[in-house]
Parts: C-alpha cells; sequence; structure tokens
C-alpha cells in the first residue's frame, strides 16, 4: 500500500485515485516542485530533494519560471505541473501552498508540503524531515489527510476553487456593500458591511480568524461565513453546513472585487451573484508524523500558558 488515507470520506474520483496508490508502490514516478518565488532557501532544498530522487529513480519537473533551477538540479521544465506530476512538493509556506493549491484545477494531485515560511498551519513537513518524508511516500508508509476546498461560480461562469477562502470586498474606495446571502433554498440573510469573508476550516485561521472568525479544526466538515466590519444584518461569523449551497447577491457598492486564497481577483459590479459549494475533490495533502494540530495552534497564534492575563 502506498499510503495510509486519514480522514478519507469524499467522491469517487478521488477514491479511484488513492486506490492507484495502494494499488501500485512505485506509482509516483513524476515528482513536481512548486517554489516560494525569489527564496533562495526554497531553491537549496529543491536541489537536495531532486538529488534524491533522482537517485531513486524519480522524474523531476519544476515551473516553466524555474528554468535556471532546472539546469542545477537536472530536472524538466513542465508547462503543466498538474497535469504531469504524480505528486507536488511545495517548497515554501502556506502561501506557496495555496498558489500550488490554484494550479491543481481539479486535479487529485496530492501535495508534500515543505514549511519555508512564517505561518506553517498548511505546509507540514519541516525541512530536515523533507528527505525522510518523501522515503516515506516512495515506500507506501505515508499517511494522507485531504482537507476541503470551496468552489465558486462566476457571473461569467467561470469556476474557480479556493483552499482558504473567498472574500467580497471593496477595492480602492472604502464604503460599506450591501449583500443578500441565500443559504441552501432558504430566504435572505442581509449584510451592510465592509465585506465577507467564505472559508474553509483550514482557511479559518488566516483572514476569517483576523476578523474575529471561530477557529475551526481542518477535520470539520462546514463553511463559515464572517462579515467585515458589519454594520448592520449578520453581525456574527455564521457556520453552516458543508452541502448547503451558498448564493451571494451583490445589492450595493462600489468597485467590488472577489479575492481568492489572497492571490487571484476578479472585479464585480452591483447586480452580480456567486454561487458557492464545497468542491468536488479535496485538497490532499501528506501529513507530518506526530504534527498536533493544538500544539501549531498556540505555536503560530501565541496561545500560550506564558501569554495568559494575569
Amino acid at each position: 500500500m502506498l499510503g495510509e488515507i486519514d480522514n478519507a470520506h469524499d467522491t469517487q474520483a478521488y477514491t479511484c485515485r488513492l486506490s492507484l496508490f495502494r494499488d501500485y508502490g512505485l506509482y509516483m514516478r513524476t515528482i513536481g516542485f512548486v517554489l516560494k518565488v525569489g527564496a533562495p532557501e526554497a531553491e537549496r532544498a529543491a536541489t537536495e530533494l531532486a538529488a534524491f530522487l533522482h537517485e531513486a529513480g524519480r522524474t523531476v519537473l519544476v515551473e516553466n519560471s524555474q528554468e535556471a533551477l532546472a539546469c542545477d538540479c537536472h530536472a524538466t521544465v513542465s508547462h503543466d505541473l498538474a497535469v504531469e506530476s504524480d505528486l507536488l512538493v511545495v517548497l515554501g509556506g502556506d502561501g506557496t501552498i495555496l498558489r500550488a493549491a490554484s494550479l491543481l484545477r481539479d486535479k487529485p494531485t496530492p501535495v508534500m508540503g515543505v514549511n519555508l515560511g512564517r505561518v506553517g498551519f498548511l505546509a507540514e513537513i519541516l525541512p530536515d524531515h523533507a528527505i525522510p518524508a518523501m522515503q516515506q511516500v516512495l515506500d507506501g508508509t505515508a499517511t494522507y489527510v485531504n482537507r476541503m476546498m470551496l468552489e465558486a461560480q462566476l457571473p461569467d461562469g467561470r469556476r474557480v476553487c479556493a483552499l482558504n477562502e473567498l472574500v467580497i470586498h471593496w477595492g480602492a474606495i472604502a464604503r460599506l456593500m450591501e449583500l443578500d446571502i441565500r443559504v441552501g433554498s432558504s430566504s435572505a440573510i442581509e449584510l451592510r458591511a465592509d465585506g465577507l469573508i467564505v472559508c474553509t476550516p483550514v482557511g479559518s485561521s488566516a483572514y476569517s480568524y483576523a476578523a474575529y472568525g471561530p477557529l475551526a479544526h481542518p477535520e470539520v466538515e462546514g463553511v463559515i461565513l464572517t462579515p467585515i466590519c458589519p454594520y448592520a444584518g449578520l453581525k456574527r461569523p455564521l457556520l453552516i453546513p458543508a452541502h448547503l449551497p451558498i448564493e451571494i447577491i451583490l445589492r450595493k457598492g462600489e468597485d467590488l472585487t472577489l479575492t481568492v486564497d489572497g492571490h487571484t481577483r476578479w472585479a464585480l459590479c452591483p447586480g452580480q451573484s456567486i454561487r458557492i459549494t464545497r468542491a468536488a475533490l479535496p485538497f490532499v495533502m501528506v501529513k507530518s508524523p506526530g504534527r498536533d494540530y493544538f500544539d501549531v495552534l498556540k505555536h503560530k497564534l501565541g496561545l500560550t500558558q506564558d501569554e495568559r492575563p494575569m
């Protein structure tokens, strides 16, 4: 078996992919690298890991923006990393993980995140553990977890996926916007605020948390709606079941913008609507052995005994 699956309960396509992990011990032949842009430490880690993979008889791919690195680590430049790779190795922080998630485009390619950033909620593997973790992947002893993603249908019909959050906000002009929020077949909930965050449990520790949204364990199945500086209507975060569709109708506002996972933006106009559902496939990650979510939470957010008020 190529890997244990922790918290696996999703779609038929995902199940088929995992059956390949179990049935073929040498299935992962091609490994794609996604690096934090402009980070020498990521390039050094990539070179070391590539040497290990070449020794193991694997092919290494890099993004087409990494031609110089391809020469240094004897890798091949790929123009569609998610399609051509059996596994993506992300060398960077959580922002690089989010960028890798945007590359997948409905492909159930698993991801191994090596944490070279400051936050590290998503990037599970410490740099010193990267080669042992990769050996577990190749041996079939790694553990995988799946994280829920969101899919948004834009007004023009395009679909985008988010691992952390979708944010509706103003652009250059700070003014209140008016939204209607319809969950499932219920009547609309009104909101007058600076914006709205729609996030996954994974994203609950990011922008939503800064806007006083609740923290949710990544294995929780739900969607959090967190208003930004609410003035009227929905004034507190709302947690809803993951299977219910959400429709957001833009009633009033200027310079409205939708931002996906902090890196992609679309302009919006009053009268338009966005439909948000749970994505068909989860984000599949290699889990670090012994990494405890609550320990990470306490360390990253400063929730330690020494910092409690007297």
